[in-house]
């Protein structure tokens, strides 16, 4: 298959001529394609779209063992975040720790998902994306992923909240207080089971908003929309991947049982945590290509 060549894929938004550094692919849905939007004019492979998670999972194992820079780049910033967490950077003022891992959180959540979203594009277009083009894409896309983020943050909080108020409201005004009748862990779990369901649900339907805003350079409102109809279609294979993306926000934990293991529990904290944020690495590879695998379907 020859290499793409479609001047709306390999071209920013930017409406000039003027040559670009940012020749990464831009994959959008067929509707939203410029001229023939098949697989074949895209570059992309058949069995691309054929690929299950576990295959996009071992597929992205294999990709870091070509683009080492993506580990480099998370090595860099897991190693900042398990310096933050001992006693090393102490002797800086209070304000500038503040700000250094606010600034190192965002690189990891931001853009180094951005970063490998890029890469993913390129690899399943037959387009390799070099260190260059992948930061440039993601630096051109921070403000867009910026809003896009708060956009999500505050829709997954305050929809909840909106829900649950009324609700509260009113079982105050005719029962008084509910935890004199029922009992304080039932209120406290049903509490939780009002405001959790909604915040989960709305956080699995914008889960893509971040890769149609990277990859397929849409802008925030369109990148949620984007995001709810691939959740929507496909639900059966993002759940899966959401339930295997829990262990991304997961760390092992080890019992201080005895001890020797007590002894060790912060070195076993440190490693858990370290593998716990490369596997979020290897998520990301795979929201890309799940991204990319049903934007094209």
């Amino acid at each position: 298959m020859s290499e793409h060549t479609d001047p709306p894929v390999r071209s920013t938004s930017t409406g000039d001529d003027t040559p670009r550094c940012d020749t990464a692919p831009t994959i959008k849905s067929r509707e939203d394609t410029d001229g023939c939007g098949c697989l074949e004019c895209r570059n992309i492979e058949t069995t691309t779209t054929n690929r299950t998670v576990l295959d996009a999972l071992v597929w992205s194992v294999h990709l870091f063992r070509s683009y080492p820079s993506i580990i480099a780049f998370a090595g860099v910033t897991i190693l900042a975040n398990r310096l933050f967490e001992t006693d090393v950077v102490n002797v800086l003022p209070m304000p500038v720790i503040g700000v250094l891992e606010g600034l190192t959180a965002f690189v990891f959540v931001i853009l180094i998902r951005a970063y490998v979203g890029t890469i993913v594009a390129g690899e399943l277009t037959d387009n390799s994306v070099t260190i260059r083009e992948g930061i440039h894409r993601s630096i051109a896309r921070t403000p867009a992923l910026i809003v896009v983020t708060l956009l999500m943050i505050f829709s997954v909080m305050t929809v909840p909240f909106l829900l649950f108020l009324p609700l509260a409201l009113f079982a105050g005004a005719t029962l008084g207080n509910p935890a004199d009748i029922v009992g304080f862990p039932v209120v406290a779990a049903v509490s939780v089971l009002v405001f959790a369901v909604p915040f989960l649900g709305l956080l699995f339907k914008f889960w893509f908003a971040p890769e149609a805003c990277v990859i397929g350079q849409y802008g925030p409102i369109k990148s949620l929309r984007i995001s709810w109809r691939l959740t929507t279609n496909y639900r059966r294979k993002v759940v899966l991947i959401a339930v295997i993306a829990i262990g991304s926000v997961s760390n092992v934990y080890v019992p201080e049982v005895g001890t020797s293991i007590a002894s060790v529990t912060p070195v076993f904290r440190v490693l858990s945590s370290s593998v716990g944020d490369l596997l979020s690495i290897v998520w990301a590879s795979a929201y890309a290509h799940l991204y990319i695998q049903e934007i094209v379907s």
